[in-house]
């Protein structure tokens, strides 16, 4: 244990002093998901703006304009369809709307002109139909009320939301819980992964190696110091994520007052049960990082494998950002997928949402894979010609 302990403190000295670690590992995390929060922020204010959207119209004398007007809408008029038309295809225009004639029933048509595939469009487009959805409902209650109706008449069946508590208050928002754990889980991987391939194959490469192999420390006592200096990379990577959210929380840039409403975002809870997946997570991620080095000629063989092994890593990582607009996460399998089933249980706790077998089994799967991963690496550092092939 002191052999692997000192094989420790060698190789993250070694770590520290490479500035190029530093500003991978640790700053890019904190810096990501500050941008990531303010670019977030920037869209949701940009979208849920009401004011100063510009809707252009055919020149028409129907009143209905009006209350694109009265609504603070930037309205402005051209001659006809055909130059709203090029002005959409232009790109100048994201809505442009032609008032048909006033029918004999009081109803008036409104084409609105957009491009399907442009989402500005769809999004203008949706906030003109709130207009008129209002103005429409305004329009009923006053008919109603007139002819001496109840207001409830004109709605039959009505929608009344209920909100229901789940886990502590002050969790996190959507933005973050959708974000959050795929960040968590890449940057676990990529922070170590900027240092495995110089941990051992690079030290083949540099004929370093052997140096260390003739030293009393067992090969096993080897392959756990620079596993556990890399698992260290890695959780600390990860864990700057979480530094990012409090320089966000601090700082509150332009935008993210709406994401961090409700505080840090991150409960205590979530924070445990985020450690508890985390660790075991970054023991796979380590274990096999450390396998593919030592199992690589040189520093270049080895970049080459981990950066198709990474594809492995953060296809599922990726996946977890949509899985909650689908009820797979829910399903009892997720939970025997490597990498999905840890951001998933993350993303849950954000949610204030814990299930204990679920953590098990995936708690599980990360250990049984980082001791298969370790035994592969012991078994290399024991042959000869693997250590020491270039």
């Amino acid at each position: 244990m002191n052999m692997t302990l000192h094989v420790f403190k060698k190789e993250f000295r070694d770590i520290l002093r490479d500035k190029r670690v530093l500003r991978i590992a640790f700053i890019m995390p904190i810096f990501l998901v500050a941008m990531m929060m303010c670019l977030f922020g920037f869209i949701t204010t940009a979208v849920s703006k009401k004011h100063g959207q510009v809707v252009y119209v055919v020149k028409t004398d129907n009143p209905a304009e009006k209350a694109l007007v009265k609504d603070t809408f930037e309205v402005v008029e051209i001659p006809d369809v055909a130059t709203g038309r090029k002005l959409i295809r232009e790109g100048k225009a994201h809505i442009v709307l032609n008032f048909g004639e006033l029918h004999p029933d009081g109803q008036t048509v409104i084409d609105a002109y957009i491009d399907p595939k442009e989402q500005t469009s769809q999004i203008a487009l949706v906030m003109v139909s709130k207009l008129y959805d209002l103005t429409n409902k305004q329009l009923l209650e006053h008919d109603l009320e007139a002819k001496g109706l109840p207001l409830s008449s004109a709605e039959r069946f009505k929608i009344r939301q209920q909100d229901v508590s789940v886990g502590q208050q002050g969790g996190a928002s959507d933005v973050l819980i959708g974000i959050l754990p795929y960040l968590i889980v890449v940057w676990a991987f990529y922070g170590g992964m900027s240092i495995a391939a110089d941990m051992i194959a690079g030290e083949k490469e540099k004929n370093t190696l052997e140096t260390l192999l003739i030293s009393p420390a067992r090969r096993t006592d080897i392959v756990m110091g620079k596993f556990l200096a890399l698992a260290t990379v890695c959780l600390v990577s990860s864990l700057s994520c979480f530094l990012g959210l409090v320089l966000v929380a601090a700082v509150k840039p332009p935008g993210t007052a709406e994401m961090m409403k409700g505080g840090f975002g991150v409960t205590p809870t979530a924070f445990f049960v985020t450690m508890i997946v985390l660790i075991p997570l970054v023991a796979f991620f380590a274990s096999a990082l450390v396998a593919i080095s030592s199992f690589a000629r040189n520093s270049r063989e080895a970049q080459t494998y981990l950066t198709q092994f990474s594809f492995v890593i953060i296809l599922p990582a990726m996946f977890s950002q949509f899985i909650g607009y689908t009820d797979v996460g829910h399903s009892q399998w997720i939970n025997f997928i490597p990498v999905l089933n840890a951001a998933n249980n993350i993303r849950m706790a954000l949610m204030g949402r814990v299930d204990t077998t679920s953590l098990a089994i995936t708690v599980g799967i990360s250990l049984v894979i980082a001791l298969v991963a370790l035994r592969i690496t012991v078994t290399l550092f024991n042959k000869e010609e693997v250590l020491v092939r270039v």
